[in-house]
């Protein structure tokens, strides 16, 4: 009898075990419980088993493991001699966006990290030859790059400074005799040494490897991701009625300002920078009229280092000159650059540091020139290129007046129409610029948003993103123009519905920060980035900003984005005072997040005010939207300003607009100019309006009383 007890206890011990172990199993590992039976009885061990759950395993990145995709042949080509071309091989790769001048905005066949990454905007890749892989983004493409990019890649705020460095993401993963191979070619020597410096702390040697990764697209198997040939457009002479100064008088003013600074030569690295000081264009850069070249200047001759086949016989014929004067022209093979600054008897060499938006010499260029002949210094072109002489600024007002009658054709065509999506606007913006005279291609990647995709200041439209354009929210476009005779900048926003008071409030906030900032006075004296307050006043007031600069210089038919001068109030080392004869864009703007964005924006020209000060005077010619535009809000100064641009409009677009017939463009424009009038002029109007009631109302008293006693 107790025995049966004693067994139907042990049983009931072991349902209450199971039971348990079933709870307690996802804390507890895998145990094994023996219950024994009293010794009178047989021994018959019962042995239990409790399994953990298994914990779901999660999902393989295909994409990460792929051997073929180029990410997956960039890690085999890490270890591979063929590639590195020596016996070590690579335990992590940078790759960097941009191309051997450090332009903001490379050819595509020149995008090595889109390549590999398939991201198509600026960054840096940081690769592991052993899994992992990451890159940093500015802040404003941190959603997009997340949203574009797979799940191989970690997409990393490089503006956040709570986020790893490359250099900790990659030193906490490798052992301190890792190596990391990088070219130097795409990348400045200021950003190559810190990245050099940071690794070396952690045990980590950073290698200049050129060409790995141009070697591995050259030869791509998958024809969808074949590398793109470079443009083979030759580069035109750019005629003195445009440029106003020869290329040697440029060549000589340059080695005056060497002479001040003590150096003996300097090397040529931006892009801009080449074409001005050579008075060519070319077609090398999306967004440029520019020719991917080196130029080096001494005090006897000028070395060209081009791309075969890249300039024109008549470039040939004007920069061949007579080589028994000083300035005497060579031109060489485009890749002999790093070779021929090795071997350079000059003794001091002037490099271009970074500047506010060109990022200086590259690493690889610096490098070349022997460590006793640097010098570090802002190219000096950079002043002479940003103040116009006579010519250019012609071209650049004769520019945007084209530009003029493209925008109010473009603005006008879009009110009547419907069933518009955001790239369909695009690819209209674009179309209706190249119906002009001079126009060479888009000075930026125009862009169009709608609605609650215009409250991101960084929104690019995508297939996916892409909004259809409804009557019930704000609509901004951004875009820009290359001509002949100049680049052009300008941004609108507009609403085809009834805009909200709301709405209203924004817009015209928006807009007098331009007025603010098109009628201020300044000294000379005064650096660019401190006028910024006065352009945020009024939206400070509202206690609203904007995330982005205000302003930056613009080029001559050249870059959208020119140095010296930036206009941010965040700026503490850029203090950069204007000058006669700069031209710069103001671009404020109010963002409601998850609801709607406004923002204007100009290209203004630096004038010559009395008694030594500078003022601005609009070099963009297009109206605002008036039914966006809250009177009430504007003080009588505003409306001055106001009625001035509009009258400008009038006189200087109305004529061109005439002229070409486009007689449905010119009525648009007319109504979107009406003047506003004064509120003391309308006092007066009402005061003088009384008092004449006053004097008939006595004149007819003064009648009856005559007629009738």
């Amino acid at each position: 009898m107790w025995s049966l007890k004693l067994l139907q206890l042990a049983t009931v011990a072991v349902i209450f075990t199971v039971c348990d172990g079933a709870r307690l199993s996802a804390q507890m590992p895998p145990t094994t419980t023996t219950v024994s039976l009293t010794p009178s009885m047989s021994p018959v061990p019962l042995t239990i088993l409790q399994e953990q759950p298994t914990q779901p395993v999660p999902p393989v990145c295909a994409d990460a493991i792929d051997v073929n995709n180029p990410l997956g042949r960039l890690r085999s080509a890490m270890r591979n001699s063929a590639y590195t071309q020596m016996n070590a091989f690579f335990d992590a790769f940078l790759i960097f966006f941009t191309d051997e001048h450090l332009s903001e905005e490379p050819h595509k066949s020149e995008r090595r990290l889109e390549y590999v990454s398939g991201w198509d905007g600026s960054g840096t890749g940081a690769v592991l030859a052993d899994g992992g892989a990451a890159i940093w983004v500015p802040s404003g493409d941190v959603r997009r790059a997340r949203a574009t990019l797979t799940c191989a890649w970690l997409v990393i705020d490089g503006d956040d400074p709570s986020q790893p460095t490359i250099a900790e993401w990659i030193s906490e993963r490798l052992s301190r005799s890792g190596r990391v191979g990088g070219d130097a070619r795409l990348t400045s020597m200021g950003e190559w040494q810190v990245l050099s410096t940071a690794l070396q702390r952690e045990g980590l040697q950073l290698v200049h490897i050129p060409t790995l990764v141009d070697q591995l697209w050259n030869e791509e198997p998958d024809p969808d991701r074949t590398r793109p040939d470079f443009p083979k457009t030759v580069a035109k002479n750019y005629e003195i009625e445009h440029a106003g100064v020869s290329w040697r008088d440029k060549v000589a003013q340059v080695r005056s300002e060497l002479h001040a600074v003590g150096a003996d030569a300097m090397i040529v690295t931006a892009l801009d920078e080449v074409a001005w000081l050579l008075n060519v264009r070319g077609r090398d850069l999306p967004f440029a009229r520019l020719l991917k070249a080196f130029v080096y200047i001494t005090l006897r001759e000028v070395k060209v280092f081009v791309p075969p086949g890249k300039l024109s016989v008549h470039v040939r014929d004007a920069l061949l000159y007579n080589c028994f004067a000083n300035n005497c022209t060579k031109v060489n093979e485009y890749t002999s650059i790093y070779s021929e600054l090795r071997r350079v008897p000059d003794s001091k060499i002037l490099i271009p540091a970074a500047g506010t938006f060109q990022r200086g010499a590259s690493a690889a260029i610096a490098q070349s020139v022997p460590p006793a002949k640097r010098i570090f210094l802002l190219s000096p072109i950079i002043y002479l290129k940003a103040q116009k002489n006579e010519a250019e600024v012609k071209g650049m007002k004769k520019a945007h007046l084209w530009d003029a009658v493209a925008m109010c054709t473009l603005f006008s065509y879009l009110e009547s129409k419907s069933a518009l999506s955001e790239i369909s606007v695009e690819r209209t913006v674009d179309i209706t610029r190249d119906t002009q005279a001079g126009y060479i291609g888009p000075a930026m990647k125009t862009r169009v948003a709608f609605g609650i995709n215009a409250a991101d200041p960084d929104y690019r439209a995508t297939n996916a993103s892409n909004k259809l354009i409804t009557k019930n929210a704000t609509l901004v476009i951004q875009s820009g123009g290359q001509y002949d005779e100049g680049t052009t900048i300008v941004t609108r926003t507009v609403h085809y519905g009834m805009p909200t008071r709301e709405e209203r409030r924004v817009y015209t906030t928006v807009m007098r920060s331009l007025a603010a900032l098109a009628g201020l006075r300044i000294p000379s004296t005064l650096p660019a980035a401190h006028v910024d307050p006065v352009a945020r006043a009024p939206l400070w007031a509202a206690k609203q900003d904007y995330p982005h600069l205000t302003g930056h210089g613009v080029g001559a038919a050249l870059c959208r984005k020119e140095d010296p001068v930036v206009i941010d109030y965040r700026q503490d080392t850029n203090l950069h005072t204007l000058r006669e004869g700069y031209f710069i864009t103001a671009e404020p703007g109010w963002y409601e997040t998850g609801k709607y964005g406004v923002r204007l924006g100009n290209v203004l020209e630096v004038v010559l005010r009395p008694n030594g000060y500078l003022g601005f005077r609009e070099a963009t010619l297009l109206p605002y939207e008036p039914k966006l535009i809250d009177r009430s809000m504007l003080t009588e100064y505003e409306i001055l300003w106001l009625n001035d641009y509009n009258d400008r409009i009038r006189r200087e677009v109305g004529p061109e607009l005439k002229s070409r017939g486009l007689t449905d463009v010119l009525y648009w424009m007319m109504n979107k100019t009406v003047p506003i009038e004064l509120p003391s002029k309308a006092k007066k109007l009402v005061s003088s309006s009384t008092e004449n009631s006053a004097k008939f109302s006595v004149l007819l008293l003064s009648f009856v009383l005559l007629y009738f006693v």
